[in-house]
């Protein structure tokens, strides 16, 4: 018997999750693992007691706070588990994320898929905007979510050794099954000349994903290089409420993948640059990392979470020190100096892709540690 899926956001919607929603649960569905994905969230009434109850300013202190909240847990909670119980013919549950446990006796085993924790973000990314007592039942709750699951599937093995060493959970439940690329398929690699540097940046959350570090590191590569260029997509805001920018820099803004015009702009981009670029100050993956190896391109990463999982240094691209502006600079000085290293990076790294970043990858690890280890979806 099959499982059903349980997610936050609309499961199959190109949007959700940055698009690995969509991917995955087609990937199972077609695999016969997950025929169906169920959505779960409160009603307008019940949304707005809980904005109300996290209320605060600014605009990014009430989002934390709302995310964390144990009162929308609980009441999404239960309305998953009420969701569960009407279903029949199912012999699991697999759930995106931890902000809702669907656990209780008399239900289905449940299994998780993560990209992160609460544990992890809290370490490297925290900004304040939970005050310590919130923070501690945040994390209580969300230990006790991944303690009551049956197996939890990981992008990676740095988030794997997160869930045994911050939450206890036994290496045994902790299966590394990776991630893949949020495309219908892969793109056909352009012809392209990586003779005039073209560095790409891609990322919505600007501070998280590094972008103030790839400024000032830029601004040293136009010394060494006058004619490179770096192109930022994601950030919505206004260039001008960007730190400044050097020269040879273009804010392209948020590219949606869902919009014709603009998904053929994004695709543009990745054709036109000689190298990706993400310097994440917090990074659960690192999803524009395999985007980036999939168009064929070498990628500049940092030593931090899972992106030396992904980059394989000095082989599908660079991997420099966090926080370390002049290092980074180097990495794309060294990538724009020698443009037949830059090539040959970006031909391991769309093997690399190919062979072990897809979703079909991603859903066949799930289905053999489901059969093999749990006697699921045999």
């Amino acid at each position: 018997m099959p499982l059903i899926g349980v997610s936050l956001e609309p499961p199959y919607d190109p949007r959700s999750w940055s698009g690995s929603s969509k991917y995955l649960f087609d990937v199972l569905r077609e695999q016969g693992v997950v025929p169906h994905a169920r959505q779960v969230r409160l009603n307008a009434l019940e949304t707005r007691w809980c904005q109300l109850t996290s209320l605060a300013w600014p605009r990014e202190r009430w989002r934390a706070r709302f995310n964390a909240s144990g009162t929308r847990f609980s009441m999404l909670s239960r309305r998953a588990r009420s969701m569960v119980r009407r279903e029949r013919d199912v012999e699991g549950v697999l759930q995106i994320g931890a902000r809702l446990n669907c656990a209780a006796p008399g239900l289905p085993p449940v299994f998780g898929y993560h990209d992160g924790n609460a544990a992890l973000r809290y370490r490297h990314f925290d900004q304040s905007q939970v005050g310590p007592e919130q923070r501690a039942r945040h994390l209580r709750w969300e230990g006790e979510v991944y303690r009551s699951m049956r197996g939890i599937f990981v992008m990676s093995g740095w988030l794997a050794s997160s869930f045994i060493n911050d939450f206890g959970i036994p290496s045994s439940r902790v299966h590394v099954v990776g991630a893949g690329i949020n495309f219908p398929r892969l793109p056909d690699v352009p012809v392209r000349s990586f003779e005039a540097p073209h560095f790409l940046f891609v990322g919505r959350e600007f501070e998280r994903k590094g972008g103030p570090g790839l400024l000032e590191a830029f601004a040293q590569v136009r010394w060494a290089l006058p004619e490179a260029r770096l192109t930022i997509v994601g950030p919505d805001a206004p260039p001008q409420v960007l730190p400044e920018a050097p020269e040879g820099v273009t804010f392209a803004g948020f590219l949606s993948k869902s919009v014709p015009a603009q998904a053929q702009r994004l695709e543009a981009l990745f054709a036109e640059a000689t190298a990706l670029v993400l310097p994440s100050v917090y990074e659960p993956f690192g999803i524009s990392l395999l985007e980036g190896m999939a168009w064929g391109l070498p990628c500049i990463a940092v030593d931090r979470c899972a992106m030396p999982e992904i980059v394989q240094h000095g082989r599908t691209g660079l991997i420099a020190s966090a926080g370390d502006a002049f290092g980074l600079a180097q990495a794309m000085i060294s990538l724009g100096r020698d443009p037949a290293m830059a090539r040959e990076m970006g031909r391991f790294g769309r093997e690399r892709v190919a062979a072990e970043f897809t979703w079909q990858r991603v859903g066949e690890r799930m289905h053999e540690v489901l059969r093999d280890q749990y006697g699921l979806c045999r």
